[in-house]
C-alpha cells in the first residue's frame, strides 16, 4: 500500500511540473523567433541605409535633390519588399565637412511577443553617415609643343572642365598648373575654381619642351615658378589643416612624353651668383637648351622669344658644353663663370652626387630621377598625397608607362610598388591623335574623379 501511494504521488507531481514547463517552453521559443526577425530585418535595414548613405554621397556633385533621390532608389532596392521611408538628410560636422545622414525604422509585427499589448509593434531604428571630407588637389597639366599634333590640346580643353566639375566648389580648394620649358601657376589653390580652371585650359598655349619634374632631395628653387610638381606640392600644402580634419590631397598629373628638362641655380660670376635657369627640352638628338624660366607665353603668344616666339632659348650645347664655350645665361649673351673664373660646363646631380657634363641622356635621367624623389616626398608627408598620373600618345611605350606609374605608386606595376605608401594610378591614352582621344581622356579623368570621391568618403 505505501509503495503504490508513493507512485501515484510522483505521478502527480510530474504532470504539475510539465504544465509549468510547457507555457515557459512555448514563450522562449516564440521569443527566439521573434529575435530571429527582429535580427533579419535590422540586418537588412542596416545593408539599406548603407547603400543609400553611399550612393547619397557619391551623387552630391549633382545637388542635395538629386543625390536624395538616388539614396532613396537604392535604400528600396537593398532593403527588398515593403521598405519604410528613410529619412536623408545633409548636415556638416565641425569642421564644415558635407555630411550625408539617412535614418530609417521598419516596424516588426511580432508573432509571439503580439501577446503582450507593448511587444506588439517593435520599431527597428538604424542610422548611417559618411562624411565627405575636404579635398585639397592640384592638377598639373602638360602645354608642350606636342601636345598640338598628337590631340591632346583639343583633348585636354575637353576634359579638364567636366573633371572639375565633379567637385564641390565650395568645400573643396583645387589648383591649376602647367609646363613646357617653363613652369607657372595658372589658378592658386581656392575655392570656386571652376570656372578660372576652365579658361586657363582653354587659353594655353602649347609649346616648348617638357619641364614636368619635381625638386627632388633638394629645396625647391622657386615658388611660382620652380618644378611643377614641387610646387604642386607647396599649393597643397598651403591648404591649413585642422586636428582630426578628414582632409585628402591629390595630385593629378598629365604628360604626352617623358619629362626633359630641369632646373638649377648657377653661379655665373660675382654679378650674377644666383642664376635660375632650367635646362633640357629635348627627347632626342645630343643638344640641351638653356631656358629661361620667367617666361611664360600668354594667350596671344607675345612676352617671350625664340622657339616658334614663345619660350627663351638663351643658348644651346651640343655633347655637353666645352670649357671653351661654356653656355650664355642671359640675352646679352654673357657666359656662366664660376668662382675660378672658368666657363661652367656641368650641373651637380642629385642621382649620383656628381657633377655631370650637360648632356640630353644625363640631363633625362637627372629629371626623372628628381621626379620620383619628389613624388616619394609627397605620399610620405603627414598629411601624404594621392598621386594619378596619366599619359597620351599614339601607343603605349613601356618604359614611360613604367615611370609614370612609379610616380603614381600603382599597385599593378609591382615592380615599383611600395606598400604603406598611397597608392594611386596611372592611365594611358593611346590612339591619340584619333577619333576617340578625347573621349578617351575624358573617361579617365572620371575615373580619377569616382576614385577620389570615394576616398573623401569615410
Amino acid at each position: 500500500m505505501r509503495k503504490s501511494s508513493i507512485g501515484k504521488s510522483d505521478q502527480g507531481q510530474t504532470i504539475v511540473i510539465y504544465a509549468l514547463i510547457v507555457p515557459i517552453l512555448i514563450l522562449f521559443t516564440g521569443l527566439a523567433i521573434d529575435a530571429g526577425i527582429l535580427y533579419v530585418t535590422k540586418a537588412k535595414l542596416s545593408t539599406a541605409v548603407d547603400g543609400a548613405t553611399l550612393t547619397g554621397m557619391k551623387n552630391l556633385p549633382s545637388g542635395h535633390t538629386t543625390a536624395a533621390a538616388l539614396a532613396a532608389d537604392i535604400f528600396d532596392a537593398n532593403y527588398g519588399p515593403n521598405p519604410p521611408t528613410p529619412s536623408i538628410t545633409f548636415p556638416v560636422d565641425q569642421y564644415g565637412d558635407q555630411q550625408v545622414q539617412v535614418t530609417a525604422t521598419a516596424q516588426v509585427h511580432t508573432l509571439f511577443m503580439r501577446y503582450l499589448s507593448q511587444w506588439r509593434d517593435v520599431p527597428v531604428v538604424d542610422t548611417a553617415v559618411a562624411t565627405r571630407g575636404k579635398l585639397v588637389m592640384s592638377i598639373v597639366l602638360d602645354r608642350s609643343g606636342s601636345m598640338t599634333s598628337d590631340g591632346g590640346e583639343t583633348a585636354l580643353v575637353s576634359a579638364v572642365p567636366t573633371f572639375v566639375s565633379m567637385f564641390d566648389n565650395t568645400t573643396d580648394e583645387v589648383a591649376l598648373l602647367s609646363f613646357s620649358s617653363n613652369a607657372r601657376i595658372d589658378v592658386p589653390i581656392g575655392y570656386n575654381f571652376t570656372t578660372p580652371i576652365s579658361n586657363a585650359v582653354s587659353s594655353m598655349v602649347f609649346t616648348g619642351g617638357t619641364f614636368g619634374t619635381g625638386a627632388g632631395t633638394r629645396a625647391i628653387q622657386s615658388a611660382t615658378m620652380g618644378a611643377p610638381m614641387s610646387m604642386a606640392d607647396a599649393q597643397n600644402n598651403s591648404v591649413t589643416v585642422n586636428p582630426g580634419q578628414n582632409v585628402i590631397r591629390v595630385l593629378v598629373y598629365f604628360t604626352d612624353g617623358l619629362m626633359n628638362a630641369s632646373q638649377d641655380t648657377f653661379y655665373c660670376g660675382p654679378s650674377a651668383p644666383n642664376t635660375l635657369l632650367n635646362y633640357g627640352g629635348y627627347d632626342s638628338g645630343t643638344t640641351v637648351s638653356f631656358l629661361d624660366p620667367t617666361c611664360s607665353p600668354s594667350a596671344t603668344g607675345t612676352g617671350c622669344t625664340n622657339e616658334s616666339g614663345h619660350i627663351s632659348i638663351l643658348d644651346t650645347c651640343n655633347n655637353g658644353c666645352s670649357s671653351s664655350t661654356g653656355f650664355k645665361y642671359d640675352a646679352a649673351g654673357d657666359i656662366c663663370k664660376n668662382a675660378s673664373g672658368g666657363n661652367v660646363t656641368t650641373f651637380l646631380s642629385q642621382q649620383t652626387g656628381l657633377q655631370t657634363a650637360f648632356t640630353r641622356a644625363n640631363v633625362t635621367a637627372e629629371t626623372q630621377y628628381r621626379a620620383i624623389q619628389t613624388a616619394y616626398a609627397m605620399r610620405t608627408e603627414t598629411v601624404p598625397t594621392y598621386i594619378f598620373t596619366m599619359g597620351l600618345s599614339t601607343s603605349v611605350d613601356p618604359s614611360t608607362a613604367a615611370f609614370l606609374a612609379q610616380l603614381a605608386n600603382d599597385p599593378n606595376y609591382p615592380a615599383t610598388f611600395i606598400p604603406g605608401q598611397p597608392a594611386g594610378e596611372f592611365f594611358w591614352i593611346p590612339n591619340c591623335p584619333g577619333a576617340t582621344c578625347t573621349a578617351d581622356l575624358t573617361t579617365a579623368f572620371q575615373t580619377i574623379a569616382s576614385r577620389v570621391l570615394l576616398r573623401l568618403t569615410q
